[in-house]
This record gives C-alpha cells, sequence and structure tokens, in this order.
C-alpha cells in the first residue's frame, strides 16, 4: 500500500506527516513540530530522497 507524506503547519509550528496502510491498519507518525525552516529543509531533503 502507498505512504503519504504531509508538509503541515499548525499555530505557527511545521511538521511533516507520513501516512501508512497495512491493509485496514492505518499508521500516522509525525516529525517533531519545528520552525518553518526547518520543516522546509527536512522537507526538501524528504523529496529528494535524502531523508533518513
Amino acid at each position: 500500500m502507498p505512504t503519504f507524506y504531509e508538509l503541515c503547519q499548525s499555530g505557527g509550528q511545521f511538521f511533516i506527516r507520513r501516512t501508512r496502510r497495512f491493509g485496514q491498519k492505518v499508521m500516522i507518525d509525525e516529525s517533531l513540530w519545528t520552525t518553518y525552516a526547518s520543516a522546509l529543509a527536512t522537507w526538501t531533503d524528504l523529496l529528494d530522497g535524502k531523508a533518513r
């Protein structure tokens, strides 16, 4: 099943959410909430295939 990533914002903080599906089970993970600059750097690494 596919894995989805979202760059999210709430209350001036940013984070990345990963949603994975295993049959009927859905698992959601979130990065630490941080500043825009830090989240954007991580997001860019993710899109470039460099994030871990």
